[in-house]
């Protein structure tokens, strides 16, 4: 839960929805809206995150996807394992992942979306 409400705090239209197998989180509730980040639920142990950060973006934590884990503008992923702390940088990857979403969005996809969420 923690990782949600530090990932749904990124902006007050960030919004997220539950999968079979993940969660992902977008920047409005829009159909269609970009994701920016999403949290697979592999076991009651472990967790999987991937955000929509620049290419270039170095976090130690943060690495390439796991096999069967790739979603299309997700850059960078971490794990949590059971027992472990929330990487302390989560809340500033959020933030900086969404704007990364949201500047990748086309100025007439985004009036489109922006039109549906009305």
């Amino acid at each position: 839960m923690q990782m949600a409400r530090l990932l749904l705090a990124a902006a007050p239209d960030a919004d997220s929805e539950l999968f079979t197998t993940y969660v992902k989180f977008t920047i409005n509730t829009a159909p269609q809206s970009p994701v920016f980040a999403a949290i697979w639920l592999k076991s009651s142990k472990r967790l999987v995150v991937g955000l929509a950060l620049p290419e270039e973006y170095e976090a130690e934590e943060l690495g390439p996807a796991p096999p069967t884990m790739m979603y299309k503008g997700l850059t960078k992923y971490f794990i949590v394992e059971r027992g472990n702390a929330v990487p302390k940088g989560l809340a500033e990857w959020a933030g900086l992942a969404y704007q990364n979403a949201l500047a990748g969005f086309q100025p007439a996809a985004r009036e489109k979306v922006l039109r549906r969420a009305a």
